[in-house]
């Protein structure tokens, strides 16, 4: 699902209210409630939040938005990955069970760790389909991972270098001064560079006991109902072609009551709707990227019954033709 959770906002309305503008003109066009900001029950789309941050830099004239946010943020927002990360034996370790979990912060999210001869760089990617347009929330959740990494060694961190694919938003000195060490734009990831010592660090809060409750509530709070939404995800997929897909036939073919799937799938904020959406939006963008089917094949494939139903909802997800979507990637691959 393309969620993420209401501490997303945590600190945004003052950084607004700090330049003189009101959070609720904000979040209004998007139907996104004052309930919602700081509550980490809560979920919106998180494609919502990442035009709200363009949005709200190109109003604020402020080119260093998602860095200023990142700072003031810190790492409240992450709920229990927090406690996580911070009870994890070394920052190595407290990397790898934030990048296991995340999901129950947003699915949308995704870092990944790498390590190299005397190296280590941390990876972030989100769900949508070109990062470089979106520059403010990749800045922002760069940031907030090496603010991760510098309260966990107890404010002892600086990369090496920071990677981003777009080009620079504001003057060098700016980044400089968030960072701490040299920023290159233009680059083929968007990364956090350390060196690999850095991974060896010991968690100045580490506590073993800690760490395996947190560990065991995750696992036991989200583990079976991620696993549901997978095999929800998959029935869809299959069932989208024959033109069957609906909550009755997929709550006949995984062996439960319509109601029951009903009951679960709100329970993590979900509505079948939302799920064939989704798989909808993720077919797609494999489709045109790996295969050469045309249009209409596509939109079949999809379990639509005009190929014009399939361009509009396209155009909603992603802002352009499928014509226009498989060509920018072409361009991206011979590059």
């Amino acid at each position: 699902m393309d969620s993420i959770r209401g501490t997303a906002f945590l600190q945004y309305g003052e950084l607004l209210a700090a330049h003189g503008a009101n959070l609720h003109d904000y979040l209004a066009p998007h139907r996104i409630g004052l309930d919602v900001v700081g509550n980490y029950e809560k979920r919106f789309a998180y494609k919502s939040l990442v035009q709200i941050f363009e949005g709200s830099a190109r109003a604020l004239h402020l080119p260093h938005f998602g860095l200023e946010l990142a700072t003031r943020q810190g790492l409240t927002l992450l709920g229990p990955l927090q406690h996580l990360a911070r009870s994890a034996p070394t920052v190595g370790d407290a990397l790898i069970a934030v990048i296991r979990y995340m999901r129950v912060y947003s699915p949308s999210i995704h870092y990944s760790l790498e390590r190299r001869p005397g190296r280590a760089l941390l990876y972030f990617q989100n769900s949508l389909p070109d990062s470089r347009e979106t520059p403010q929330i990749i800045e922002k959740s760069v940031l907030q991972g090496g603010l991760l990494i510098n309260e966990l060694q107890g404010g002892s961190f600086v990369p090496k270098t920071v990677l981003f694919r777009h080009l620079p938003l504001a003057h060098m000195a700016v980044y400089q001064r968030y960072f701490g060490c040299p920023v290159l734009f233009g680059q083929e990831h968007d990364a956090l560079v350390m060196d690999a010592e850095d991974l060896q660090y010991r968690c100045v809060q580490y506590d073993p006991a800690l760490h395996d409750i947190v560990r065991f509530y995750l696992e036991n709070q989200y583990g079976a109902e991620t696993e549901l939404l997978e095999k929800v995800k998959q029935q869809i997929q299959i069932l989208l072609p024959k033109q069957r897909c609906s909550l009755e036939q997929v709550a006949l073919l995984l062996g439960v009551h319509v109601r029951t799937l009903q009951r679960r799938l709100a329970s993590n904020g979900v509505e079948f709707e939302q799920l064939v959406e989704q798989v909808r939006c993720q077919q797609a963008r494999q489709l045109l990227h790996h295969t050469s089917l045309g249009v209409a094949q596509i939109a079949q494939e999809l379990g639509y019954r005009r190929p014009a139903s399939f361009c509009r909802a396209h155009y909603r997800w992603y802002e352009c033709t499928p014509l226009e979507h498989r060509q920018k990637f072409d361009k991206r691959e011979s590059s």
